[in-house]
């Protein structure tokens, strides 16, 4: 299982910002957090009125940002399931 994570970059200073909004756990291998199935299970992320606008979506592992992987260590960001996600994804509306 891996843990992915949509991520706020903050470039405007050195160093960097990785910031996670959401953190999505026990993600199956093989399978790939995408922005429709994030978009069909309400998240959506942006700023200045664009979808998305310095937001990223990654696979957090040992290459991942060292602030990433510490602020999602220090339980920054939102957590959901890929079980919950997928199921978001897929309820009626």
């Amino acid at each position: 299982m891996a843990t992915w994570a949509v991520v706020h970059l903050i470039h405007v200073r050195v160093p960097h910002e990785h910031i996670p909004v959401l953190v999505i756990r026990d993600v199956p291998e093989g399978e790939r957090i995408t922005v429709g199935l994030l978009e069909r299970a309400g998240f959506r992320y942006g700023e200045f009125g664009s979808p998305w606008a310095n937001h990223y979506i990654t696979r957090v592992n040992e290459d991942s940002p060292s602030d990433l992987i510490a602020r999602i260590r220090m339980g920054e960001g939102r957590r959901i399931s890929y079980e919950e996600l997928v199921r978001r994804a897929s309820a009626p509306l």
